[in-house]
């Protein structure tokens, strides 16, 4: 009767809403209590119910719009935000969110055109209409996306075009004796067609003598103002200014680079101690926050940086201690013989009728006067053996000159009270560590051995002692060991010896005749008690990571003269060349001067047109390199199928190559925070010639992104087949893990990229 009650009291209006909110149609349902509230204006139930359904409703709606927004749902979150609108017409969220949706429109219209444009290879329109578009929001994720797209394009083709260097390549042969630097270089670009600039700081009667035979016009070049004080910038593939080498012309016409480093392993601070004492680089400027690393230098001291920062930031050698510490300790207790009293006494027993005693009654004393104490007398037969062992077995991972601490034991309390003025009285409470403590500090060496400084300290509550002021003290017996021992790697060394022994023997005999053998046993007892305690450690040093062992080619820089720093070759010659066999064609000479250029070229080339680089090398050849087309480059992996988590492994990139390869750089994708990178390694490929290869990598673990770059700086083109990169990477997670490379860059002999095969997409099953 009370449901029906107040079922009947209930609005119908209010009755109406609910049910049609229930059903998903909140407008109908704000437009039945504006019904109701015509009837009813003084209803304060049916207004506050209308007011929280309409607030509830915008703040759902509002909340899907942005959910859709984000998603890129623009048709969807612009419809909700009508209904909104039309719900609350003055609602500010909602013509907000509404502008939102306009302008995701209009940038994602700019960046469909600017897609065009960079897929028609207007790379400088298609940036300067994304950097404009990224003004109204900087951050929208496609426009970055397509920024970041044209900016690796364009540097591919800037990187590709400065290393191609001038357009002649071709060996020239020089002749000048005593003539004018003006001359010289008016007479190398008539035959060669490379266009030269001079400051005007130069000398005008600059004279040179140079002899030269079958070298490359840079060559040339390098030598020509090296032996005279002058330096050269090339501004284009056929223009060269020369000007003094000056530090004042220095600055004035040196490019300079601004590269940024994320040292994984050493320390910043200690990056740019290494590279002011190397290269006497200007004030880097260091990071602490982020262990980053900035320099502004000119581009060759920046690639003899980017070397040196490569050697220097290396992964810290790390071992693994395994230590075993036992202690054996043995008791032996024996206790045999009677123990007879060791006294009698007699005393004198008070009269009956009680009073002191006389001398009268002392004369009249009795045996039934004196009284007679006798001790006990004891039967001993007891035997105590006592046996224990206590064993520790800790692992310690340590990194190279770090200490590592172990203690197994406990933290006894001391307290120790002072008394202050007005009987003040204060207690303090300070701890001291009983057990064992092993102190560590490996030192990894490059020959895989160990040196391990350690102290070892065992400790134990012997007794306790009261003070007089009733404070409790701890007597502590301690024993220490130190020393310092060089193993090698997996080598075990027991340190043992360390004993303490105790013998104890004492008796209680009737004198005399207890002294007596045999019936010392009968009139005495005999306690002998022994001890004995030996401490014994094990420990074996397993190395996890050591520094990588380096040939010379990598860790020998030739760097030029101190006026001139840059990468040479070894013994600072010029970069050899596979110049033709045959005489070369002597050209048109003037009087005290000789030129030549090697066979095949014409005497003067057009300023537009690049001859081929001469001399370009082979590797071996591929297996099935005739199946290959020319200029392509075949990829494939090769990893194990099953791996287990935490276990490093190796995962390498095989190439089959038809066209001459000077460098390449991919992206490693996978899931984020599944793969951790270890090392990166040039594979075999690139050591075919000698020549070193510059590898860089960049890692991040929460994109599940891997990027890795390789770029031959000397040496000759290869071709042939072999392993590109081998990287030692780690499985974090177990479960099902797929490796693809989506995006593949390769450095050809010319601005135009080898056609690339990428390869097959692999996966690993990581075990537990």
């Amino acid at each position: 009767m009370l449901v029906l009650g107040l079922s009947g009291c209930a609005n119908p209006a209010q009755i109406e809403a609910e049910h049609l909110q229930a059903a998903g149609r909140p407008e109908e349902a704000l437009s039945a209590l504006q019904r109701g509230l015509s009837l009813d204006p003084e209803n304060a139930s049916l207004r506050s119910y209308a007011l929280r359904l309409r607030t509830d409703t915008m703040n759902i709606w509002l909340a899907e719009a942005f959910r859709l927004l984000a998603q890129g749902q623009l048709d969807e979150a612009a419809r909700l935000l009508d209904r909104a609108q039309a719900l609350e017409p003055n609602s500010a969220r909602a013509a907000e969110m509404l502008r939102a949706v306009q302008t995701e429109r209009r940038l994602r219209e700019v960046q469909s055109e600017a897609e065009a444009l960079f897929a028609r290879g207007q790379a400088t329109a298609a940036l300067r209409m994304a950097d404009e578009a990224l003004r109204t929001n900087p951050r929208h994720d496609g426009l970055l996306a397509l920024r970041r797209q044209i900016l690796v394009a364009q540097r591919d083709v800037q990187l590709k075009a400065a290393q191609l260097g001038l357009a002649e390549q071709r060996p020239v042969s020089l002749d000048f004796r005593d003539a004018g630097l003006r001359q010289v270089l008016d007479v190398v670009s008539r035959y060669s067609g490379l266009n030269f600039v001079l400051d005007k700081d130069i000398r005008s009667d600059l004279r040179v003598t140079i002899y030269l035979k079958n070298v490359r016009v840079e060559d040339a070049l390098d030598l020509l103002v090296s032996t005279h004080q002058l330096a050269r910038k090339v501004l284009d593939e056929r223009t060269v200014l020369i000007y003094p080498n000056t530090p004042d012309k220095q600055h004035e016409y040196q490019e300079q680079v601004i590269r940024v480093y994320y040292l994984a392993n050493a320390e910043a601070k200690g990056a740019a101690a290494f590279l002011k004492a190397m290269l006497k680089v200007k004030d880097p400027f260091v990071d602490d926050r982020s262990n980053m690393l900035s320099l502004r230098e000119s581009p060759e001291t920046m690639a003899l940086a980017e070397r040196l920062i490569g050697l220097y930031d290396t992964q810290e050698p790390e071992v693994l201690l395994e230590l075993e510490v036992l202690e054996v300790s043995s008791t032996r207790l024996t206790e045999l013989g009677v123990k007879l009293p060791s006294s009698v006494g007699l005393s004198l027993l008070p009269a009956s009728s009680g009073g002191t005693l006389t001398m009268d009654q002392l004369r009249r004393v009795g045996q039934d006067r004196i009284g007679v104490s006798l001790g006990s007398a004891t039967l001993n037969l007891r035997r105590e053996v006592n046996d224990a062992q206590v064993l520790a077995n800790p692992r310690v991972r340590a990194k190279n000159r770090e200490k590592a601490k172990v203690l197994i034991g406990d933290k006894v309390p001391i307290v120790t009270t002072t008394t202050g003025q007005a009987g003040f009285v204060g207690d303090s409470v300070s701890y001291i560590d009983v057990g064992l403590k092993l102190d560590l500090e490996p030192t990894i060496y490059a020959n895989d051995e160990v040196m391990i400084r350690l102290s070892l300290e065992v400790s134990s509550l012997a007794s306790q002692i009261k003070t007089a002021s009733g404070t409790t003290a701890y007597q502590i017996s301690t024993r220490n060991a130190g020393t310092a021992l060089r193993l090698k790697d997996g080598e075990t060394q027991l340190l043992a010896g360390l004993l303490s022994r105790e013998e104890r023997s004492s008796g209680t005999r009737v004198p005399g005749i207890g002294d007596l053998p045999l019936l010392n046993r009968i009139f005495g007892s005999q306690l002998d008690d022994g001890s004995r305690t030996e401490l014994v450690l094990s420990i074996t040093p397993r190395i996890v990571r050591n520094l990588r062992q380096m040939d010379p080619s990598e860790t020998e820089l030739w760097v030029g003269t101190e006026a001139y720093t840059r990468l040479r070759q070894v013994g600072g010659r010029v970069a050899p060349e596979n110049l033709p066999s045959s005489r070369a064609a002597k050209l048109p000479t003037t009087a005290g001067v000789q030129v030549q250029l090697a066979p095949g070229s014409t005497a003067e080339a057009s300023p537009g047109e690049a001859a081929p680089p001469a001399g370009v090398a082979s590797g071996p050849p591929a297996a099935n390199s005739e199946a290959l087309p020319a200029n392509q480059v075949s990829l494939r992996w090769q990893a194990p199928a099953q791996v287990k988590a935490g276990q490093p492994f190796s995962l390498v990139l095989v190439g089959e190559v038809s066209g001459a390869l000077k460098g390449l750089s991919f992206g490693l994708q996978t899931e984020p925070d599944r793969l951790r990178l270890l090392q990166p390694k040039a594979g075999a490929f690139w050591a075919a010639q000698g020549a070193p290869v510059n590898i860089t990598s960049a890692a991040n673990e929460r994109s599940g992104r891997i990027d890795i770059g390789l770029l031959r700086s000397e040496g000759k083109l290869l071709t042939g087949t072999g392993v590109l990169v081998e990287l030692t990477v780690m499985a974090t997670k177990p479960g099902r893990l797929d490796l693809s490379a989506p995006q593949l860059n390769m450095i050809g002999a010319d601005t135009n990229p080898p056609t690339v095969l990428p390869p097959e997409p692999v996966s690993i099953e990581v075990l537990p």
